[in-house]
């Protein structure tokens, strides 16, 4: 764009050259006119009509030669000032001139006596050039001259003659090159215009060039700053982003304490820096007992909040060296170093138990929770990450086991105890497939007719490996594993198909009552799978009891409700077994469709001599007759429980006082018995 600006506006400075060309020519043409016409000096007409004429020539011959020269510098973008051009003007200015004048000279034949006329011409000339050539323009005015001096040497060489009236010619030729150099003076003025407009064009160019660099510089350092504001909120985040996810990495985002990867990370290190500098300590596994009870039935937030508050009492119990970690939903693990003796172990210990036991109340609602620990040294119990977990994880089980709220250091006899219970479990799997376990039925007395109504089923297992197993041994097994849903089914199978078989032969309406464990019940298919098998045996429901715990029942309460409701209606009876042993609360009670509430074997054994136990036995009967249940009172062993609690009204009676658990060939037997009111 500015290559375009700058050739026309020399175009331009050019068509204004030959514009002030043609002026002076016409100015000059006119001026001889009216001399010719005029001025009435008959001496010199002719020799001034003679040089008109020359000159005439000569001009047009440089307004052509100027047209066409300009014309080539704006086609080529060159300055006027180039050596070729100046001699191509030469060449061009003094053919053109000298055969011009030679073609006058020879037709017009006074010429011959101007000789000193054209000798004048030339000084004149070269006079007048050497005054107004000025700059750049010099070398057009020297080569104009040159030209000129080729037809006055043709002359001279081909005329000697003198000149007339030589004053007149001295003032035609004056009149005639003043008017030349003026018009020399205005080509120089349009090439320093030309010139100028040159510079100034450039000017501008260099001035923008400049202005683009410097804006380029100023956008270059904006763009650095910029960049530079941008790298450093880049780093920012991204130091903020490590940090987080550092943060997630290795802590908790409930609790605020170490996360697994964190403590294993930890022990890690310990354990490496005490193959160097050996160095004892303990790590207790801690593990919180019945929290799966509190997220059922109080919420997950709740059960959020409490964790976190745990998380609190355990910092505030340890030392400051000491490490400790959540490594799964509740349980946390605690690395104690520099530990001077087994006893400062157990006073630790020992306030973290009574510390964790403290109420918690969130919400206006207060509840309370324990803990177990299972503790293991370091070297003593293990050397690598793996075996000090898997100890301490079995010293915690042991604790649950007995008791719970509680703690208990590893020994080998636990390993023993934990791959005997692997083996019962493997064992168990294989009694189930083959039919082994066996079931065993302990009738129910009604207090006020003496008769029975029903038979508790019972399940027994005589191990081919180990023997006799308790059910208290085999059952939580059996849950662990998962294999209670396999066990419970066998049982209501055999059950029902045995009470079916009872009823038709001996005429009989007697109804059987099984232990249903919470695992089965929370399972979604679990009423389905019961109308299933009452429909595939053809068995009447009202002849099928189920006994659910407390616990059972009392997680995902609204649910146990939806499922109570519809095996009710299909006739089945439904108690609450252990009842007061849990934590129902009262307000559940009356909205769950239940029909009895049996009372543990734990409140009856001190009957009548324990007053506390007499005492919630009581009040236990009162509630049910309240809210019009049946009560079944079990283990009962003597006379004196039964007196009592036939004084108290309760409605059914279980125990070795009346019958200890028989198997199908000997209730057979005894059939005849149950509708006979019991003496």
């Amino acid at each position: 764009m500015e290559q375009k600006s700058y050739l026309l506006a020399q175009k331009q400075v050019c068509y204004l050259y030959q514009y002030l060309n043609l002026t002076v020519l016409s100015i000059f043409i006119a001026i001889s006119l009216i001399l010719y016409v005029f001025w009435d000096v008959t001496q010199i007409r002719e020799p001034l009509l003679n040089w008109y004429f020359i000159n005439v020539f000569i001009l047009l011959a440089r307004v052509i030669l100027n047209v066409f020269y300009q014309r080539t510098t704006v086609k080529q973008g060159s300055e006027i000032d180039k050596p070729f051009q100046w001699i191509h003007l030469f060449i061009f200015s003094a053919c053109l001139n000298g055969s011009i004048s030679a073609l006058l000279i020879f037709i017009v034949p006074d010429t011959l006596d101007y000789y000193y006329t054209y000798v004048l011409l030339l000084l004149s000339s070269m006079i007048i050039a050497s005054i107004a050539s000025l700059g750049v323009i010099r070398q057009a005015f020297f080569t104009y001259l040159a030209a000129m001096s080729i037809p006055i040497v043709v002359f001279y060489l081909t005329h000697l003659s003198q000149t007339q009236s030589f004053h007149l010619y001295a003032y035609l030729i004056i009149f005639l090159f003043t008017g030349n150099a003026v018009m020399r003076f205005n080509h120089s003025l349009v090439s320093a215009f030309t010139m100028e407009i040159e510079n100034t064009a450039l000017k501008v160019q260099l001035s923008k060039e400049t202005d683009h660099r410097i804006q380029a510089q100023n956008d270059l350092f904006s763009k650095s700053l910029e960049l530079q504001g941008l790298n450093e909120s880049l780093e920012s985040k991204v130091k903020e982003k490590t940090n987080e996810l550092e943060t997630l990495a290795f802590y908790d985002t409930l609790t605020q304490l170490p996360n697994r990867h964190h403590f294993y990370t930890y022990l890690e290190r310990t354990l490496s820096r005490n193959k160097i500098n050996p160095e004892s300590f303990a790590l207790f596994f801690i593990d919180l007992d019945e929290f799966k009870n509190i997220n059922d039935t109080l919420g997950h937030d709740f059960g959020d909040t409490l964790l976190i508050e745990v998380a609190s009492r355990l910092r505030d119990s340890i030392r400051v060296d000491d490490f400790i970690a959540r490594i799964s939903g509740d349980e946390f693990t605690i690395i104690l170093k520099s530990i001077p003796s087994e006893e400062e172990l157990e006073t630790i210990a020992d306030n973290i138990i009574r510390t964790i036991s403290q109420p918690y109340s969130f919400n206006e609602t207060q509840t309370y929770i324990s803990c177990s620990i299972g503790i293991a040294l370091y070297p003593q119990d293990g050397q690598n990450i793996h075996t000090l977990l898997k100890h301490s994880d079995l010293a915690m089980y042991y604790a649950k086991e007995h008791g719970k709220n509680s703690y208990h250091f590893y020994n080998h006899e636990l390993y023993k105890h934990k791959a005997k219970k692997f083996l019962l479990a493997t064992e168990l799997k294989t009694a189930i497939k083959k039919n082994e376990l066996l079931l065993v039925f302990q009738p129910q007395v009604h207090c006020q007719s003496g008769k029975v109504s029903s038979l508790e089923v019972l399940l027994r297992w005589h191990s081919r490996k180990f023997g006799p197993v308790p059910i208290d041994r085999f059952i939580p097994i059996a849950e662990e594993s998962s294999q209670i849903l396999e066990l419970e089914d066998f049982a209501i199978k055999a059950a029902l198909t045995q009470v079916k078989l009872w009823n038709k032969q001996f005429n009989q309406t007697l109804r059987v009552a099984l232990n249903i464990s919470g695992f089965h019940f929370r399972q979604k298919n679990f009423v389905q799978q019961i109308e299933s098998i009452l429909y595939e045996l053809q068995v009447d429901p009202q002849f099928l009891e189920l006994e659910l715990t407390e616990s059972a029942v009392m997680k995902n309460t609204q649910e146990s409700i939806d499922k109570l409701t519809y095996l009710k209606q299909l006739g089945i009876k439904i108690s609450i077994d252990d009842f007061g042993t849990g934590y129902s609360s009262m307000s559940y009670l009356k909205q769950l469709p239940i029909d009895s509430l049996k009372i543990d074997k734990s409140f009856i054994d001190g009957i009548p001599d324990d007053s506390d136990n007499k005492a919630i036995t009581l009040a236990i009967i009162e509630l049910a007759h309240q809210f019009n249940l049946e009560t079944v009172a079990e283990g009962v062993e003597n006379k004196h429980q039964d007196a009592f609690l036939k004084q108290a009204g309760c409605s059914l009676i279980q125990g070795y006082y009346y019958y200890k658990p028989l198997s199908a060939e000997e209730i057979e037997k005894k059939l005849h018995l149950f509708s006979i009111p019991h003496q």
